[in-house]
């Protein structure tokens, strides 16, 4: 995270256009499952912000038993929405992975890099993101959400040709946030977190 400028209250996108609301003090509890577990984490956004590449993100907190705290980043801008943090599945470095857009139509696809240099460990890699759903109804831990977005985010590295690390299955609900990502990798890991509850502020 080197080359951050934090700031406290720049203006956030309003929560009810907005697919993944960033305004301080607003919270989401999570059922984080894998093969055999389970467990909660909370996420909360904290007021300040970040600046990255030029671009302003919106900082959060996550709590869990077996992570304890980490520190995380989100964008909500531009019609755009990404995640900017700790990510387990490639191998616990910090990843910008986009989370959908709210303009574009369904099948709309483009690719971005991971990481500020392009690379993972030293080997190049991208995300290609697509948009399989627009306007979906879902149901998560038997809460129906509406206005639903799903975005598939597949990582590949580069290895003389790209190929597929992690697949990413990406649901947000306007002015709720995110309701759940599936995460597989080759080798059977999946994980899957779903919305518990919220507060929006």
């Amino acid at each position: 995270f080197s080359g951050c400028k934090k700031s406290r209250n720049d203006p956030a996108p309003g929560n009810s256009d907005s697919y993944l609301p960033v305004t301080s003090g607003t919270t989401w509890t999570y059922i984080d499952a894998t093969s055999g577990s389970s467990e909660t984490s909370t996420i909360k956004m904290t007021g300040s912000t970040a600046t990255f590449n030029g671009k302003t993100y919106y900082s959060m907190t996550q709590v869990s038993a077996s992570q304890g705290t980490k520190n995380g980043y989100y964008y909500a801008a531009n019609n755009s929405y990404a995640l900017r943090a700790y990510t387990p599945a490639a191998g616990g470095l910090v990843l910008e992975i986009q989370m959908g857009n709210d303009k574009e139509a369904v099948g709309y696809s483009w690719t971005t890099t991971p990481t500020d240099d392009g690379e993972i460990e030293g080997v190049p890699a991208r995300t290609v993101n697509t948009i399989k759903e627009k306007g979906i109804s879902k149901t998560v831990n038997g809460k129906k959400y509406n206005d639903v977005i799903h975005t598939q985010v597949s990582l590949q590295y580069d290895f003389g040709g790209y190929e597929e690390y992690a697949l990413y299955d990406i649901y947000l609900a306007k002015g709720i946030g995110m309701i759940e990502t599936d995460t597989s990798i080759p080798g059977g890991y999946l994980e899957t977190q779903t919305l518990k509850s919220y507060t929006i502020k």
